[in-house]
């Protein structure tokens, strides 16, 4: 058994371990993701499976963006889907860079020529792009990232082909859904 002695070194070690661990530790704060309204968009689709999109519009954690991305595309799951990864980067209306990877999943184009899009956006310290160039997180995203961004939507397609240079499919975000 313990004595009173024993009982009050016990008391008086929990009492500093408390007293320390709440002095010390961070707060949790948690951050909401990034949501996004009022934006356009745009996706063109080249026969080699590549792809550039561009995005512009009005998020929280940016405010005024613009966005311009890559992505290789694969065939899906179900015929006619594609599936696939790229790089993307968001430019705040004051020059911010935010720099990530997205994902993304396009269910076949429909006899009404409608597309049904999913992209999941995370954020890195940089992307490389394919021409080459590095883009890295700039100003206030270098340490602070919001948790990301994922984006379901209904885009409008439209088949271009030009003499020379291929066939490519170009969707934009549909005006109605």
């Amino acid at each position: 058994m313990f004595n009173q002695l024993a009982w009050e070194k016990v008391l008086w070690l929990l009492g500093i371990t408390l007293v320390v661990s709440i002095t010390t530790s961070a707060p949790v704060t948690a951050q909401s993701p990034v949501k996004i309204k009022n934006y356009e968009a745009t996706i063109d689709t080249f026969e080699d499976g590549s792809s550039v999109f561009q995005l512009r519009g009005k998020a929280s954690h940016l405010g005024n963006f613009s966005a311009t991305g890559e992505v290789n595309l694969v065939p899906g799951f179900v015929e006619g889907s594609q599936i696939g990864n790229g790089v993307v980067v968001f430019e705040a209306a004051n020059g911010d860079r935010l720099v990530g990877v997205a994902n993304w999943i396009l269910g076949p184009v429909g006899e009404d020529s409608i597309l049904d899009t999913s992209v999941h956006f995370t954020w890195r310290d940089s992307v490389l792009l394919s021409d080459g160039t590095i883009v890295q997180s700039s100003g206030r995203f270098v340490d602070h990232r919001p948790p990301g961004l994922v984006v379901v939507d209904r885009y409008c397609c439209t088949t271009v082909c030009l003499p020379f240079l291929g066939c490519f499919t170009r969707c934009e975000k549909c005006s109605s859904r």
